[in-house]
C-alpha cells in the first residue's frame, strides 16, 4: 500500500492531466441509474475528481475521499468540494450514503 500511494503522491500531477478527461459517462450513469436524484454519494478513491464533479453537476450531493494526499488536494481544486484523505479500512459508517463509487476497480456498491 505504501507503495502505491507513494506513487499517487509523486504523480499527482500526471495522473490527474491523464484521467480527468477520460470519458467515462457509461459507467457514471449506469451507477446512477440505480440512484433517486439528489443521493448522497461517497465516491472512493476519487483520484482526479473527474465522477464526483460529474456527480456533484447532476444534483447530488457527492463527497469524495482518497488515500493520497496530493491527490487530494488536486481533487478538492478541481472540484469545489471538500475531498477527504481516507483509506478504504478506514471507512467507517453506516447508513450514510446512498451509493459508493469506486472507479478504478470499475464496481460501485449500492447500499440499502
Amino acid at each position: 500500500m505504501n507503495d502505491s500511494l507513494e506513487y499517487y503522491n509523486l504523480h499527482a500531477k500526471e495522473f490527474f492531466d491523464n484521467t480527468r478527461d477520460v470519458e467515462f459517462t457509461e459507467m457514471q450513469d449506469r451507477f446512477l441509474k440505480y440512484l433517486n436524484p439528489g443521493a448522497r454519494i461517497l465516491d472512493f478513491g476519487c483520484g482526479s475528481g473527474r465522477d464526483t464533479k460529474y456527480f456533484l453537476g447532476r444534483g447530488f450531493k457527492a463527497e469524495a475521499v482518497d488515500g493520497s494526499e496530493e491527490l487530494v488536494k488536486i481533487a478538492a481544486e478541481y472540484t469545489g468540494a471538500n475531498v477527504r484523505q481516507m483509506f478504504f479500512q478506514d471507512l467507517n459508517e453506516n447508513e450514510t450514503y446512498d451509493g459508493i463509487y469506486i472507479s478504478h476497480t470499475v464496481s460501485w456498491l449500492r447500499c440499502l
